[in-house]
Parts: structure tokens; sequence; C-alpha cells
């Protein structure tokens, strides 16, 4: 079970990373043209709907992330940025549940449950992936 843990980082990994660049784009097109959002179904518009500077975090975490990837190798830099990568998205769910906006991010319910489903699932396949190598 590890072993097949550890082949999954990478491909969870690219999902992962290559969905926070799709969305952050997005959302930054939805801020930057704001007639878009209006022509869209409400799905669209929530998937969407996170405030501009919080999009630019998703934009970088999925430009780095991706990079990571491309660049790799091993496995070793998959498993450092999916642990980073966990707790810092684990810790913005935390400050988000705990202040309203913090550093100004619209960070409400629906940010909050996708830092603290993300980032602890990333940290989790990140901290078990290590074990998978040796088996």
């Amino acid at each position: 079970m590890m072993k097949r843990i550890a082949a999954v980082v990478p491909i969870f990994l690219w999902i992962l990373m290559g969905g926070l660049l799709v969305q952050g784009i997005g959302s930054a097109i939805f801020r930057i043209v704001p007639s878009v959002p209006a022509q869209m179904p409400l799905l669209v518009r929530g998937a969407f709907g996170i405030d501009f500077w919080h999009a630019w975090i998703h934009i970088l975490w999925g430009v780095a992330g991706l990079a990571v990837l491309a660049i790799s190798r091993t496995r070793e830099p998959l498993i450092r940025l999916a642990v980073m990568f966990g707790v810092f998205y684990t810790l913005l769910g935390i400050w988000g549940l705990l202040a309203h906006h913090p550093l100004n991010l619209e960070l409400d319910l629906p940010e909050n449950v996708f830092h603290l489903t993300a980032g602890p699932l990333s940290l989790l396949v990140g901290l078990l992936a290590p074990l998978g190598k040796a088996a």
C-alpha cells in the first residue's frame, strides 16, 4: 500500500498544481475583466470566485509546482513539494478559520474547506511517500 502512495505522488501533484494554475488564472481573469463572470454559469462563477491576490497565490503555487514536477528526476523534490504545500495550505486554512479574511484575502467557508482538504491531504501523501520508497 505504501509503495502505491509513493507512485501516486507525481500524479497527485500534476493534478493539484495544474488545477491551482487553471483556477488561479480563471479567477484573475474574472477580477481583471468584471463582465466575464456575468456571462458564466453559476458553477463556473463559484469555481473562479476567489479574490485577485488569492488567485495569485494559486498561480504562483501552480507555476512553481509544475516547474518542480517538470525538472525533477527523482521523487525527493516531489515529496518536499507535497509536504511544503501541505503545511502552507493547512496553516492557511486554519488561519482562515481563526481570523476574518487574513491578509485581506477573502477566505470564507469554500476556500477554507479547500485549503483544509488539499493541505492535509498533500501533507499526508508527502509524509507517507518515503515509506513506500523503501518497501
